[in-house]
């Protein structure tokens, strides 16, 4: 007989909630985005009329964590009572029902009277710039009629609001789809809201101003599935869909997490998410409505049961059952009912005794689960049961199990970490992040490569530049740490993921361990581009000449540009791009941080395919499967092509084998032109490294994934603002060398061509934007 998760288990998952809240819980350092400023779109028009996104206590909370003068500050508000500035923001959002977050930007923006620890009293009197025009000033009647700090908050909130209500009659608000010269910039608003943004700033940094303040303080940034806190409120919320949902109770939250996945943030960054419904009943719990309906309830989902006695003929338990209003059910979705046939309401997990494979069966479905450790996180109140396989004959097949949503997986083959959300697996792009989300190392589950193919690969979550710094848990200061990708895979979309990423050492920064030329030895040729990259290279390709230059002499790790000269040497040893080759670990795998190509031993590829992934998605194992297809001498390879170097002159450049993972393949961005030029010079190399993606079929598969896409690594492929057309590149990076970018691009006016050589860019998570103006610098200046 089977029976619904008990009153005392649900007891004990309470008890055990408790202890949890009691430890020192992660807390964030650092907090993501990579959003990117667009002065046609600032603000959404339901981001702005998001009017109850903030209560009155969590405007006060904002204030007193940033320890703002306003968290005290008392004055007049509109009609002369005297109040908090918490509650005169707070009245003001409420009556223009126009977002709390809002008027907090203003006085930031316009006064700076969110960080100033002891503003002036013009400041207060003029603190949302409400009637302060560029014509009259200080002085503008307007302003006079709405002088002080009670008066510019609801007059800042009342603007918008009365443009909302009267932009379809008067044609000086700014809207769109019309255009306007801002600061002699064309903009075309995207939203009603920035248009009336401009309206009322009518000026581009101004309200770049705005934005970055906004994408500071409320960009969203934590992934759905995961649990907060904050320091000074013990309520739980559950991030779903762009909302927090706080939990009613404990029992709530510890039949559906484990808490020990709950990271404690500053009351500010929840206040970053819409509220939404709260989760108040046990999962799995029985419940009961006024109209004597009884539902399973299966996470968000309420089943019904056929009738009341079902509910006995299953085994429920009559004290277990839970009396609710119908409202409380209102934020579930109906699921499929049960009936007196319905073997297993919560599912069954069985393993099956012919050949290993488990699966979760639930209905009429069976569904394949890939990795074992998926069942701890999916189904931690479920007994795996062994069967025979004709067990799986009285049900149909479904979709194969995904793990839960903020659930944090590692790879095998891919030392990568990643958050799940909406069945997909979103990379953190560094220790730097995982820390600094406040993530546990200890909660990362490892699952095998199956399990994280079948979840689609998403964006990635980076770093935002604002640093909210709070202590470490005292327990994980000194923990050991699994090694893992430190950065974002140069790779796109590939079902692996790329390629040149080895393992952050602990308690070091990406950029501590990069090699960088001393300040005092750096040199230049030509104009001067001021950048932090250590070593640039822009010259004229039809003749070599070197037009400008960084460091050019200086020798820094080549990372996975050497890739270019394995491929110019494959061409020169007789490559057959039509002939194949079959994988074989012993042979042809790279050591496990550089090995991401997705492959199963014995299975055949054709050599133009491996050729795709070592120059567009800078695979490394491929690498070698294509030297192995021109010599069994792998070493004797490298040595050809360091002859081949010192035949062109090079003494500089030495390779240490065929991918680049070594750090001892140096270069100079003198030499790689040379090398670039050579390589480039051959049509096969430069159409190759020219493409922006690619896919293809394995010619034998013997794992089910046969099929294999990437965009090209380099993202300025993708990139449709350039004035020049990019001809063929290749990408590059270990921690040592930084990221490194070479590049063939063609002026768009004109055709001229360069070569752009970009060597130890210290900037990971935004590694093509100093070469992108160090290239558009050229394009202007030769």
């Amino acid at each position: 007989m089977l029976y619904s998760l008990s009153m005392n288990h649900i007891s004990k998952r309470i008890f055990s909630f408790v202890i949890v809240l009691g430890m020192v819980l992660p807390q964030p350092a650092f907090l993501a985005t990579t959003a990117e400023f667009n002065p046609n779109f600032l603000l959404s028009d339901e981001e702005l009329q998001a009017w109850d996104t903030m209560s009155r206590t969590d405007i006060q909370a904002f204030l007193d964590e940033r320890g703002s003068f306003l968290s005290t500050f008392r004055t007049e508000d509109k009609n002369g009572v005297n109040k908090l500035a918490a509650d005169i923001i707070y009245a003001a959002a409420m009556d223009n029902k126009i977002n709390p977050k809002y008027i907090l930007v203003k006085l930031q923006k316009e006064q700076s009277l969110i960080t100033e620890k002891n503003p002036t009293q013009k400041q207060l009197d003029g603190a949302t710039g409400y009637g302060i025009t560029d014509g009259c000033g200080w002085d503008c009647a307007t302003y006079k009629n709405n002088q002080g700090f009670g008066k510019q908050v609801d007059a800042a909130a009342g603007i918008m609001r009365w443009y909302y209500d009267n932009v379809s009659t008067q044609s000086w608000i700014k809207r769109p789809p019309l255009s306007y010269t801002i600061d002699g910039e064309f903009i075309t608003p995207a939203s009603l809201a920035t248009g009336f943004l401009y309206t009322y700033t009518p000026h581009l940094q101004g309200n770049k101003n705005f934005w970055t303040l906004w994408q500071s303080w409320f960009d969203q940034v934590y992934p759905s599935g995961t649990l907060l806190k904050s320091t000074n409120d013990p309520l739980v919320y559950l991030i779903q869909d762009g909302k927090k949902r706080p939990f009613a109770s404990m029992t709530a939250l510890a039949t559906r997490f484990d808490p020990k996945r709950i990271i404690t943030v500053p009351g500010s960054e929840l206040a970053r998410y819409d509220l939404g419904k709260s989760i108040s009943l046990p999962n799995y719990a029985i419940v009961k409505t006024p109209s004597g309906s009884y539902y399973l309830l299966d996470y968000d989902t309420k089943r019904p049961f056929a009738s009341s006695d079902t509910v006995g003929k299953l085994g429920y338990n009559p004290d277990e059952i839970l009396d609710i209003s119908e409202d409380d059910l209102s934020t579930y979705t109906l699921g499929t009912t049960i009936t007196a046939n319905t073997t297993n309401p919560f599912g069954e997990l069985v393993k099956i005794k012919e050949n290993g494979a488990l699966y979760y069966i639930k209905d009429n479905e069976y569904h394949l689960i890939y990795d074992k450790a998926m069942i701890k996180e999916n189904f931690p109140n479920l007994t795996l049961q062994t069967v025979s396989i004709d067990k799986l004959k009285s049900y149909v097949p479904g979709q194969p199990v995904k793990i839960k949503d903020g659930t944090l997986i590692l790879v095998e083959g891919d030392n990568k970490v990643y958050a799940v959300e909406n069945g997909k697996k979103r990379h953190i792009a560094s220790e730097e992040v995982f820390n600094g989300l406040g993530y546990d190392w200890k909660n990362i589950v490892t699952v095998n490569e199956f399990a994280g193919i079948l979840h689609e690969t998403a964006e990635p979550i980076y770093l935002r530049s604002d640093i909210v710094t709070m202590p470490a848990p005292a327990d994980t200061q000194e923990q050991t740490i699994p090694q893992i990708d430190g950065i974002p895979a140069e790779g796109g979309t590939e079902q692996t993921t790329a390629s040149e990423d080895t393992p952050t050492p602990e308690k070091t920064t990406l950029e501590d361990l990069m090699v960088k030329t001393p300040k005092e030895n750096w040199t230049f040729v030509g104009n001067t581009f001021d950048t932090e990259i250590d070593a640039y290279l822009v010259a004229d390709y039809a003749t070599g000449n070197i037009l400008a230059g960084k460091n050019i002499d200086t020798v820094r790790p080549t990372a996975s540009l050497a890739k270019v000269m394995t491929a110019y040497m494959l061409i020169q040893e007789g490559l057959n791009l039509n002939a194949s080759v079959v994988y074989k670990s012993a042979t042809h795998k790279t050591p496990p941080e550089f090995h991401r190509y997705r492959i199963a031993e014995g299975e055949r590829v054709r050599n133009s395919d491996l050729l795709n992934t070592v120059l567009v998605s800078s695979e490394n194992t491929s690498v070698r499967m294509l030297v192995s297809s021109v010599t069994s001498d792998e070493t004797g390879f490298v040595s050809k092509m360091n002859a081949q170097l010192r035949d062109w002159g090079l003494t500089k450049t030495s390779l240490k084998d065929v991918y680049g993972g070594a750090v001892e393949n140096d270069t100079t961005a003198r030499e790689y032109l040379t090398i670039f030029t050579k390589a480039t010079a051959n049509g096969t190399v430069k159409q190759y490294m020219g493409k922006a993606s690619y896919e293809y079929d394995e010619m034998l598969d013997l794992d089910g994934l046969p099929h294999h896409f990437d965009d090209h690594t380099n993202d300025l492929m993708k990139d449709k603002t350039l004035s020049f057309t990019i001809v063929a590149s290749k990408t590059g990076y270990i921690y040592e060398s930084g990221d490194n970018l070479a590049m063939l691009i063609s002026r768009k006016s004109d055709g001229k061509q360069f070569v752009i050589i970009a060597l130890g860019n210290p900037d990971r998570a935004n590694r093509f934007t100093a070469p992108k103006a160090l290239s558009e610098w050229a394009m202007k200046t030769f």
